[in-house]
């Protein structure tokens, strides 16, 4: 794993750039490696927590500071989204920077309103770099990017203050075990036959319907549904 230092650089960049890869000639060159990338697909979660503890505090420097990190990872993912999902993630970073100014003012209904909604795109977001991931074989990204759904598709649910059923919650587990082994090239195909990105959309248009919330992802092609494996 990468150090705090580490990912606190290239926040600070990109919060000012809020571009992602290589950025205009005018301007610095400056490559983030996917790679490198995805595996900080949980600090939205980490910086939630720390903001709502701080505004419950009434720590308004500690919230403001960590909204702005926030903002601008969100504003990496905006930069390297899909059409699809870069106006929502852009309206996120734009919403968390008002919020970061007001942050005075700032309400635990309307800050957990937003992370709800931050949780709930960036699984759709992440499922779809999955998909993308697979339909390549890179089976270490396809593993991290589902991760990163399922934890997502979790917390999305949690602060809408909906309940986890028993059967979510198992199929969450079972997503999990199958990312695990799909990071793992000597299990990753027999993983990839268990059509574990099809499944992660299903269990995502079903929590959908749950939490009443929007499904930015496109639909899957036919070959997703009809195969008995992924590819």
């Amino acid at each position: 794993m990468f150090s705090k230092s580490l990912l606190l650089s290239i926040l600070i960049v990109f919060g000012a750039s809020a571009a992602y890869g290589q950025q205009d000639d005018a301007q610095s060159a400056v490559v983030l490696d996917e790679n490198l990338w995805v595996a900080f697909y949980n600090l939205p979660s980490r910086r939630f927590r720390a903001i709502r503890t701080a505004i419950l505090a009434r720590n308004h420097e500690a919230a403001a500071r960590d909204l702005s990190l926030t903002a601008s990872y969100l504003s990496v993912e905006a930069a390297r989204a899909s059409v699809t999902f870069k106006a929502p993630l852009t309206d996120l970073v734009e919403q968390l920077r008002r919020m970061e100014a007001g942050v005075d003012n700032v309400t635990l209904e309307e800050l957990d309103a937003v992370i709800s909604r931050t949780h709930w795109l960036l699984a759709q977001h992440y499922l779809g770099f999955a998909r993308e991931a697979r339909d390549a074989r890179h089976g270490r990204n396809t593993s991290l990017y589902l991760w990163a759904t399922t934890r997502h598709l979790e917390r999305a649910i949690l602060w809408s203050n909906s309940a986890v059923t028993r059967e979510v919650h198992a199929t969450l587990e079972g997503l999990q075990e199958l990312a695990d082994k799909l990071g793992d090239p000597e299990t990753s195909e027999r993983a990839y036959r268990e059509r574990p990105i099809v499944r992660a959309e299903n269990l995502l248009r079903k929590i959908g319907k749950q939490i009443d919330r929007r499904v930015y992802l496109p639909p899957p092609q036919n070959n997703d549904v009809d195969s008995g494996a992924e590819r």
